[in-house]
């Protein structure tokens, strides 16, 4: 009988050896969030590291005690030295971990277990967002680059906008968000329409200008954003280039049929602005510009916003397939002996 060997480490870590016998893959160093999501990531932490080491990988877990000894994992270490880093938590941590390996120009794979409120980044690579099959199909995974967003010199993963549901993404309580997810948004963003201001917005996207008056406002790289699945259906984070979504200023009574409509995937409507590019400035006027932007969920830069697209920037660490279960008919003829 195999046997885990747990070698405990002076900064709160644990190696997993096989069986005593020395591995031939670097290590994978696993950074948690405890607190992410409902919580339940420690409670799957066991069975993450029975599936990477039965594809031979030693495991390195640290749980994260806050955002600067999330960070701290990053200046500490030789990420050269791992086949992958992975971070079980939600976007938020996600963005922090991608900033952090853009930053250090590393080329080790940042892999994702969803266990955020959210988890859009997650959904947008096609990463199951039930933990135990997320963790069996990474655990059978491969590399991959994919791009990545630059706003005024940070970056993101997933989406940079601001308005409506990007004010409320900062103002709603954090338990309401655990126990809703994205309905807790959306409640919140309809209270608040009332006494929402538009936002002035100049636009220019790929040297072509537009003025508009928005509610809200979305650059987005993948298809989700705020919890909202495939939001922008033909969005891609392997396309090279940004959807930009607007919605425009338009009757109370016109807006929430909107909103049903884009949460649908039906975007034909004239209060709707729907347009690809590279590279997206965004300059606000008028008195409603000190707005809160969000990043990946996370409050971003004030605004104006200087907004490229970086291909093909970041390796990932994609999720693999399940090996095919056989069914009852199939045993009992001998096909799969």
């Amino acid at each position: 009988m195999k046997v885990l060997q747990w070698i405990l480490q002076a900064d709160n870590k644990y190696s997993i050896t096989k069986g005593g016998a020395k591995v031939d893959k670097k290590p994978l160093l696993l950074l948690y969030n405890p607190v992410a999501g409902n919580r339940s990531f420690p409670q799957h932490l066991d069975y993450f590291i029975y599936q990477f080491l039965r594809q031979g990988y030693e495991i390195h877990p640290v749980r994260t005690r806050s955002e600067k000894h999330f960070i701290q994992c990053f200046h500490n270490r030789n990420l050269h030295e791992y086949s992958g880093v992975f971070v079980a938590g939600g976007d938020g941590t996600v963005h922090m971990a991608a900033n952090e390996l853009i930053k250090k120009e590393a080329e080790t794979p940042l892999g994702i277990i969803p266990a955020g409120t959210v988890n859009d980044t997650a959904y947008n690579l096609g990463i199951s967002q039930d933990l135990r099959t997320a963790i069996e199909t990474m655990a059978l995974g491969s590399q991959r680059k994919i791009d990545i967003g630059e706003a005024n010199g940070r970056y993101f993963m997933n989406s940079c906008g601001a308005g409506l549901f990007s004010e409320v993404a900062h103002t709603t309580e954090r338990e309401l968000k655990n126990l809703l997810g994205r309905t807790a948004y959306y409640l919140k963003g309809i209270s608040e329409l009332p006494r929402f201001k538009v936002l002035d917005i100049r636009l220019t996207i790929d040297g072509k200008e537009y003025d508009e008056l928005f509610y809200l406002y979305l650059i987005v790289n993948g298809k989700s954003a705020g919890g909202f699945r495939n939001l922008v259906t033909q969005a891609s984070m392997e396309d090279g280039q940004f959807d930009f979504l607007g919605i425009r200023k338009c009757p109370l009574n016109e807006l929430s049929v909107l909103f049903a409509k884009i949460l649908m995937g039906k975007y034909k409507d004239k209060n709707v602005m729907l347009l690809q590019g590279e590279h997206i400035e965004v300059e606000c006027r008028g008195e409603n510009c000190n707005q809160k932007t969000d990043v990946d969920g996370e409050q971003g830069p004030a605004m104006p916003l200087d907004v490229r697209v970086h291909a093909k920037k970041l390796n990932m660490w994609m999720p693999g397939q399940l090996p095919r279960e056989i069914s009852y008919e199939e045993e009992i003829r001998g096909l799969y002996p």
